[in-house]
């Protein structure tokens, strides 16, 4: 559930925070102070320093780019590529803001499922990314401009940022511009830390060169807990929480005021299961950004993630009460009402969420739980009270009323086909995020309860074709498939489900059904060594556990020897073991009739044991 924690925990690489550069532009102090907010995740604040400072310098490109980096670090690209547009348009000739209107560019990425129009867009937006990075550079490089070396580095720097953002980053490009930059200025603390960010991108083996980034950082900036706090967030990506909580406490205790550690540490704390730990960490987080909207919703969103629902919820609507505005907020809504079982509310949210979010900007789980939320409101659609009544609960259900013969009204209720959409909801979010691949199988399951059997099928074959097939995943393709009589289909999984589990009589049952379906008019009489590895494979103890099974066997090696082989002896031993099970079935009903006609009469029954193999 990455997406749902703050921006650390997303894993997204954090652009720097210009601190170094700040001495050369005027009224610098007063811009340190406004990205400290930035830094310590105090944007409504930092929002009000720097819209301050703009309301005396209105022209000032590098406030303008400063307002932008922090709305790009509370994860509002949008209002970030307005301040940056803003910026270059006031002062074409400060490169920065280029290097943000390509930085949000290039994130956007380039969608794996892209194809035709989609995919020349977004191609050509990733040119368009390049070629504002590239005018980046040369600003700062022109010499008639007379930039000074530390904003020459910085806006290689935040050109190395950009190339490191989003879904698709070009890391080894913005290894080579995070490098020059540290060579035009080596005292650089935030380069440092970028180039400890993009290392871990690249998957470094040991690690080893991200951590001796951060910890030249950490000695360039010794009161700073922001390099500190970076190496525990690169611990956490490695999965070693202990190790991610000790770094924590370290940047803690160098400073106690660093919000963004005690939300770090909080989800190191909870990926251990320390959950108390970790809410007493967010709410430390809170004090030190009280008055902070964007912490709240943080908040709100690890209330979700450690399972307190109505917590969240109630969180959500405290939030929503002072008037913000948040899509997020919806979407946590939903998720979290869907997990409370309020499966009718949990889709209001998320249709008023999907209502407005782009759907570039909508993510595979949004998908999920819809799937989620659609097969709650399927299972609830009818229901039984105590009193035997059927209670629908289906908001679309829909009723029509028909007169029939003698007065009587025949009563129809059409219930929306939940199981349906749910379906394709899991489809969506498995195709976007090949990670979600057990969805295809939940796609299946949900297809095959709205009796949608061939779609079933090939939600069941994305799932084997994803890479990772498990034994169980054949074993559904099979019995969807024969449910579709889609029989050879159904055939070859079985035979690869057999193959994987040779003492499970379920295989050979499903081989011999589809063999029977290829079989129509028992030409061949395909089936029978499979029903007859079905009576091997049950054991004696298990008989009355799978008799219907049994019985559907013994049926079918009956009629075998009745029409086929005109074995009679043969024919009679099989339809007496069918009566003798008698599973109550229609099998059994039409074995003990084959009992009674005149072929059988009279006849002594063979032994019809099969020979072990």
């Amino acid at each position: 559930m990455e997406h749902l924690t703050n921006k650390n925990l997303l894993l997204g690489l954090v652009a720097g925070h210009l601190l170094a550069a700040l001495p050369l532009i005027a009224n610098a102090q007063t811009l340190q102070d406004a990205q400290r907010l930035t830094d310590r995740e105090q944007f409504e604040a930092a929002t009000a320093a720097f819209r301050k400072l703009l309301a005396a310098t209105p022209n000032d490109g590098a406030t303008w780019y400063f307002l932008g980096e922090n709305y790009w670090e509370n994860e509002q690209p949008d209002s970030a590529q307005l301040c940056y547009r803003r910026g270059a348009d006031l002062n074409p000739r400060y490169p920065l803001n280029h290097a943000g209107l390509g930085k949000v560019l290039f994130a956007r990425g380039i969608p794996d499922d892209a194809s035709g129009g989609a995919l020349q867009e977004a191609q050509a937006r990733r040119e368009e990314a390049k070629a504002k990075l590239n005018e980046a550079i040369a600003l700062a490089e022109d010499k008639t401009a007379k930039h000074p070396k530390e904003l020459k580095a910085l806006t290689y720097r935040e050109v190395a940022d950009a190339y490191g953002a989003g879904p698709d980053p070009d890391v080894a490009t913005a290894l080579t511009n995070v490098d020059k930059a540290i060579e035009l200025n080596p005292n650089d603390a935030d380069a440092q830390v970028l180039r400890g960010d993009l290392l871990v991108a690249r998957g470094s083996f040991d690690a080893s060169e991200a951590v001796a980034a951060y910890k030249r950082a950490a000695e360039l900036m010794p009161s700073a807990a922001r390099p500190v706090a970076k190496k525990a967030l690169m611990y956490h990506r490695a999965k070693n929480y202990e190790a991610a909580i000790a770094e924590y406490d370290r940047a803690v205790a160098i400073d106690p005021s660093f919000a963004p550690a005690y939300s770090g540490r909080a989800e190191a704390l909870f990926m251990t299961k320390a959950y108390d730990k970790a809410t007493a960490d967010y709410t430390k987080y809170l004090e030190l950004n009280a008055g902070n909207i964007s912490a709240r919703v943080r908040y709100a969103k690890f209330l979700f993630l450690v399972g307190k629902y109505t917590e969240s919820i109630a969180e959500i609507d405290a939030v929503r009460g002072t008037g913000v505005k948040d899509n997020n907020l919806r979407r946590i809504e939903g998720y979290a009402r869907c997990e409370a079982g309020d499966f009718a509310a949990a889709r209001a949210a998320m249709e008023a969420y999907f209502a407005e979010q782009p759907a570039d900007k909508v993510i595979a789980t949004d998908h999920e739980y819809m799937g989620k939320i659609y097969a709650g409101l399927a299972a609830k659609a009818i229901s039984t009270d105590a009193n035997g009544t059927v209670q629908i609960a289906d908001p679309g259900a829909r009723t029509t009323l028909e007169n029939q013969p003698g007065g009587t009204t025949l009563v129809t209720v059409s219930l929306t086909n939940y199981d349906s959409l749910a379906a394709e909801s899991y489809l969506k979010a498995a195709r976007m995020d090949r990670t979600k691949a057990h969805l295809f199988a939940e796609a299946g399951k949900a297809f095959g309860k709205a009796k949608y059997h061939d779609l079933a099928t090939r939600a069941f074959q994305e799932k084997i074709a994803s890479g990772k097939p498990e034994v169980n995943d054949y074993y559904y393709l099979g019995s969807s498939a024969n449910k579709a009589k889609m029989y050879a289909t159904a055939d070859s999984a079985w035979a690869v489900y057999v193959e994987k589990q040779p003492n499970l009589h379920q295989g050979f049952l499903g081989r011999a059904r589809a063999n029977v379906g290829l079989d129509p008019d028992k030409q061949t009489w395909q089936a029978r060594p499979f029903y007859e590895d079905v009576v091997r494979r049950i054991k004696p103890e298990d008989q009355a556990k799978y008799k219907v099974d049994l019985e559907e066997a013994y049926f079918y090696l009956g009629f075998y020897h009745f029409s086929k082989e005109k074995d009679m002896g043969m024919a009679k031993c099989w339809f007496e073991q069918l009566k003798t099970l008698n599973a109550g079935t229609s099998n059994t009903k039409q074995g003990m009739d084959m009992l009674l006609t005149k072929e059988l009469q009279g006849v002594s029954a063979k032994d019809c044991t099969l020979p072990v193999q």
